[in-house]
């Protein structure tokens, strides 16, 4: 079990938020691009035959002499697409089991608020595109959950691609939420594709040993990914200079992801790292 009845109970007392308007084929609860039924007044336009004549305003018609009528917000539901890094790195230092902690939390806070959620798995040795049970009712919650249970990190994947192909097709129509260590080449590039959403959260999972490695001597560092090897001797001096690059990393993902209009939240591992995760949300305002 991915997430306990408690914590379920506190996130069915949440709700997600978006920072742009939604454009989607379902009714739903997010402002909308379009403009149609809902009780939120938008602006005037002229009257024209065949409107309905309840949307007149009489009160402008009698001080102005012009027939108006009044046109009003449409709210549109938002597709919340769960992007889960499963690839090899994504598996050292139990980063993989806090990644899809954090991946069932976004799942079932959608689902509890009537959206839809999509899940997609990153992984595998290509750019293929796989996908969970999508749903928009917490009913499908069990599937995801066992479908996020099963999941294993391997191979290697590039995500700029991955996230653009899922992503670019249906841009503008809903949250986008990556979770992984971005440690890709790429990764300027994979956040400029989730940015094609009409917001989101990047969650951003190092463990304690990526942030604050204790190795010093003569090493072989082996990439679990491409089996490429590299001989590294250090010493507290190179480690504090790794220290440095690893928070220009980290800064550098935070900017790029609120140019994208991106939430940016760093999850370290450990055994309250969905607690924290959560407790980012609400104080970044992504959830209410």
């Amino acid at each position: 079990m991915l997430l306990d009845p408690e914590l379920r109970a506190r996130l069915d007392r949440l709700s997600m938020m978006t920072h742009g308007r939604v454009r989607s084929v379902y009714t739903g609860r997010h402002a909308s691009r379009h403009l149609g039924e809902s009780l939120d007044f938008a602006d005037y336009r002229e009257y024209v035959p065949g409107d309905d004549f309840r949307k007149i305003d009489h009160q402008l018609w009698a001080r102005l002499g012009q027939v108006l009528v009044r046109r009003f917000e449409a709210e549109e539901d938002l597709t919340v697409t769960v992007m889960l890094d499963a690839t090899a790195s994504m598996g050292m230092y139990g980063k993989f089991d806090s990644a899809r902690r954090i991946a069932a939390i976004i799942s079932y806070l959608a689902l509890s608020s009537g959206d839809r959620v999509a899940p997609v798995l990153i992984g595998g040795s290509d750019r293929s595109i796989v996908r969970g049970p999508i749903g928009r009712h917490r009913s499908v919650w069990p599937q995801i959950e066992r479908w996020l249970e099963g999941l294993e990190p391997r191979g290697a994947a590039p995500l700029a691609p991955v996230i653009r192909g899922v992503v670019g097709p249906t841009a503008g129509r809903g949250a986008v939420v990556v979770i992984s260590d971005l440690l890709d080449a790429e990764w300027e590039r994979a956040l400029d594709g989730a940015a094609l959403g009409v917001g989101g959260v990047i969650a951003h999972v190092l463990a304690p040993e990526e942030l604050e490695p204790t190795m010093i001597g003569d090493l072989r560092l082996v990439d679990v990914e491409t089996g490429a090897t590299v001989e590294a001797s250090t010493s507290s001096s190179v480690l504090d200079e790794y220290a440095a690059a690893v928070q220009r990393f980290v800064d550098g993902v935070a900017l790029r992801s609120k140019r994208g209009g991106l939430d940016h939240v760093v999850v370290p591992v450990g055994p309250d790292d969905a607690e924290r995760f959560l407790r980012r949300l609400v104080e970044s305002a992504a959830v209410t």
